[in-house]
């Protein structure tokens, strides 16, 4: 099997950027694909940039012309539109597609029918079905919850109020990797296509627990800070949010709590048991390793809620 060298990188915000980086270190040559021509502005003197419209898809397949892989990291309301970029892949003979798929449940067995992952599962079966027939090859990956969500938001604990919303005593385990991890893993997949050929890639840089971090929530909280904690039945909770919620009206706080119920109760297979991290170069993250990240979160969580008490305080006087 010929080795990928070209490939097209689809969406360049957070996540595309850190996938960016890992494509051209690896040494692929890059090409972004952006809406307006020059909106992107590239660190790397070797990356092309292509203005692209998603809707034609004679423009994308002018654009894919040449690429051997195309990337795709387009957030939630570019996901249905994959499908006119994968018909237009296949029309420009790439060879193997990627699609904006890093969530946290959506290569999970059984969690197939979960609102929050019915447009990801829909690619995910456009792209089996295309592979089947010998148009594309695909990689998928299952990559857990982003590290940096876990710990820059109150998704496990609160670390500014220090409260928690303990699912089944927080002892259910669940895979989680860093975006740069991600990176990597991508580029070390297209590196390896002929072992990442029509498949799932599992990778992780650590298994966690809720209990697992409160422990280190207090024992970074001072002293006197007492943390408040209120325990929740996952099962009943997730049964609750589902026979509410259709995937019509999920907003952001919907979505929320139905991947903490359904990623924290234990009913889905959240830890990865098999991983490739070996093949796709990505190292797994140690105790103490993962204690460093997590003291800089709790150290830089405290920081921003003292600089709020401080505003608000400052606002008071202002208005007095």
């Amino acid at each position: 099997m010929e080795p990928i060298r070209n490939v097209a990188l689809l969406g360049k915000g957070w996540l595309g950027s850190t996938i960016l980086d890992q494509l051209v270190n690896t040494g692929f040559q890059v090409t972004v694909l952006s809406r307006t021509a020059g909106s992107v502005d590239e660190p790397y003197s070797s990356v092309k940039t292509v203005q692209v419209d998603y809707s034609s898809t004679d423009s994308l397949v002018a654009a894919l012309k040449g690429q051997d892989a195309v990337v795709s990291t387009v957030g939630t309301p570019g996901i249905s539109a994959q499908k006119t970029v994968i018909d237009a892949s296949i029309q420009a003979g790439v060879r193997r597609f990627i699609p904006s798929d890093f969530g946290a449940l959506t290569t999970r067995p059984g969690a197939e029918s979960l609102p929050l992952n019915a447009l990801w599962i829909d690619i995910q079966n456009y792209l089996k079905e295309k592979a089947l027939s010998g148009q594309i090859e695909y990689t998928l990956f299952a990559v857990g919850p982003f590290l940096e969500f876990v710990m820059s938001m109150p998704f496990l604990t609160d670390l500014q109020t220090q409260t928690v919303t303990l699912y089944d005593n927080g002892v259910h385990t669940f895979s989680t990797t860093s975006v740069s991890s991600v990176g990597k893993a991508v580029a070390g997949a297209l590196k390896n296509a002929a072992e990442t050929k029509n498949r799932l890639v599992s990778v992780h840089d650590i298994v966690l627990t809720q209990n697992k971090v409160l422990g280190l929530a207090k024992k970074y909280s001072e002293p006197d800070v007492k943390w408040i904690e209120s325990p929740v039945d996952a099962a009943a909770e997730l049964e609750t949010i589902l026979e509410n919620t259709n995937q019509g009206d999920l907003d952001l706080l919907k979505t929320l709590a139905l991947l903490k119920s359904a990623l924290l109760g234990g009913k889905f297979e959240a830890e990865f048991k098999i991983l490739d991290n070996d093949l796709v170069g990505v190292s797994l993250l140690s105790d103490d390793e993962f204690e460093k990240i997590f003291a800089a979160a709790f150290k830089s969580s405290q920081m921003i809620a003292r600089e709020d008490l401080q505003a608000n305080i400052e606002g008071i006087q202002g208005e007095a």
